[in-house]
């Protein structure tokens, strides 16, 4: 069945099928049963290997910080299992949950926690996420980035959910991505008139003609330098430039405030 589907979708054959009856597609093994316990035995053991180099790196002796241990963790262990969750993480919570030991484990190495810390704890000291809630996290974020662009292919799956009744009369078969993330979206009051459709611009941005720029300020320190100086240079360069229309910008920030305006002669923006 997934082979009618890769053909349909005309997906380039960059798959591998083993004896066991698996495609091997972009390091996320495919079972031909529809089944995830392949792909998740096969990202566990690749996060162990990576859990192994923490393992050493994180020793009591010689080893290094907690920052730098949780940012290795995020790099070589959280991203394997962010790849492909939103395809996997509508398997069962019963076959999720063998990844959690990975990340507890991953995380008492950075923080030097004891076995008998709660995993809560360590959650909140690393500032991570439970993997459940960051699978629901990425894959409302991935639904979020589809419905700016309407020619991708997966919006139709997502918003216009199909076999309705069939998901509600059988609660216990695994549900597509389209039902696991329509209670987050409501959460969120999504709205899809509300998401602005990504544009493709018409001209090549590495085709434009590069800016010149006129840095001949900065030479002076401000400190050293009186407004009259700086006034002076300015006009000059204004005087200079005459024939080009002039825009001036400016932005501030207080606090958690931050604010910008635009002035080209008697146009004046700035927010609302």
């Amino acid at each position: 069945m997934c082979q009618k589907l890769f053909k349909s979708a005309n997906v380039s054959r960059s798959y591998s099928k083993n004896k066991s009856g698996f495609l091997f597609w972009n390091t996320v093994y495919i079972s031909l049963h529809i089944s995830s316990i392949p792909h998740l035995r096969y990202l566990k053991q690749k996060c162990l290997k990576a859990l192994s180099l923490l393992r050493v790196v994180s020793s009591t002796k010689w080893g290094t910080d907690e920052k730098t241990l949780l940012h290795l963790y995020r790099v070589l262990i959280r991203s394997k299992l962010d790849y492909g969750s939103v395809v996997y993480g509508s398997a069962r919570k019963s076959y999720l949950q063998m990844l959690d030991p990975v990340q507890n484990h991953a995380i008492r190495l950075c923080l030097g926690a004891f076995r008998t810390s709660p995993v809560s704890s360590l959650h909140v000291e690393a500032n991570e996420m439970p993997l459940d809630l960051r699978r629901r996290k990425l894959a409302v974020q991935y639904c979020l980035k589809a419905s700016a662009d309407a020619s991708n292919p997966a919006v139709d799956c997502i918003f216009n959910k199909r076999f309705t009744t069939f998901f509600h009369r059988y609660p216990s078969q695994i549900c597509p991505l389209s039902f696991c993330v329509s209670s987050d979206l409501r959460a969120i009051h999504f709205a899809q008139k509300d998401i602005l459709p990504v544009v493709t611009p018409s001209h090549l941005p590495w085709l434009y003609s590069k800016p010149v720029l006129d840095l001949s300020l900065f030479k002076h320190a401000k400190s050293d330098t009186s407004p009259e100086i700086f006034q002076s240079y300015f006009m000059a360069i204004c005087y200079e430039l005459s024939d080009y229309h002039h825009i001036y910008t400016d932005g501030s920030k207080m606090n958690n405030s931050v604010a910008a305006a635009a002035v080209s002669r008697e146009i004046v923006l700035q927010p609302t």
